[in-house]
């Protein structure tokens, strides 16, 4: 095995772990330490052309190798790759990776463009944040940080929710067409952070909506992303399917 490039300081959740893109015979990989979490979900979901695919793994030394995923992670694409065509694509493969996940119950919490690639396809690469809609995170509010999660899952809302992703995948589109998210999550009472929220999600809205409807979006799309876009929960869309959608709002 020949490192070919030391991705451990991207990883935030483990000073201790250690990620490498590597060769091995002629094949790229990725090798992680400190993965038992991730390999066994892998292991659960099996095979997923938007997942990388598990190579080889010691549970308990705990690294796992598994594909590398080529192209450019999406954050870095500029305006022009944005098309109509392209949207759609994020929109199916978000939808394929949500009907993954979701109805085993558990949660992407980490749904954002610097951990989706895209070569001939969106690949989702970092797993590390998938967890049970039953696992209880610290608040956050108030952190000016996890701008792509939404207002209950910043307060740590005791029960979790499947539509919370869906914000996340709002959001990807608004840094695609408009520019990263500006929510400001300033403010740590919960009270003050959600008619924070509010305030700001009438603000930005249009400017996005505008740049929806630039792009040669349905109506029911528009809308659909719009409500997704919203950061309180019993606002945002029940089911994530664009077809035929009718406002929530």
């Amino acid at each position: 095995m020949i490192i070919l490039e030391d991705y451990t300081a991207l990883s935030n959740l483990s000073i201790n772990r250690n990620v490498y893109k590597v060769q091995i015979d002629n094949g790229i990989f990725c090798y992680k330490t400190k993965s038992i979490q991730e390999t066994q979900l892998l292991i659960r979901i099996g095979k997923n052309k938007h997942i990388p695919k598990l190579i080889d793994y010691d549970i308990k030394k705990g690294w796992l190798i598994k594909e590398w995923c080529h192209g450019e992670v999406i954050n870095d694409m500029d305006r022009l790759f944005w098309s109509l065509d392209r949207i759609r694509e994020l929109y199916n493969f978000t939808k394929n990776i949500f009907e993954l996940f979701h109805p085993l119950n558990l949660l992407l919490q980490d749904f954002k463009p610097k951990n989706i690639s895209y070569g001939d396809k969106f690949m989702y690469f970092d797993l590390d944040w998938v967890v049970s809609d039953s696992r209880v995170f610290s608040n956050t509010l108030g952190s000016k940080k996890y701008l792509y999660k939404s207002f209950e899952s910043l307060y740590n809302y005791p029960i979790s929710s499947t539509n919370d992703d869906y914000f996340s995948f709002a959001n990807i589109i608004y840094n695609a067409l408009v520019g990263p998210p500006k929510w400001s999550n300033s403010k740590k009472d919960p009270m003050e952070a959600y008619e924070q929220f509010e305030n700001e999600y009438e603000e930005f809205k249009d400017e996005f909506l505008d740049s929806l409807n630039s792009i040669g979006l349905k109506p029911c799309e528009v809308n659909f992303i719009i409500d997704c876009f919203n950061p309180i929960r019993q606002n945002r869309p029940q089911v994530f399917n664009w077809d035929n959608y009718s406002s929530c709002s």
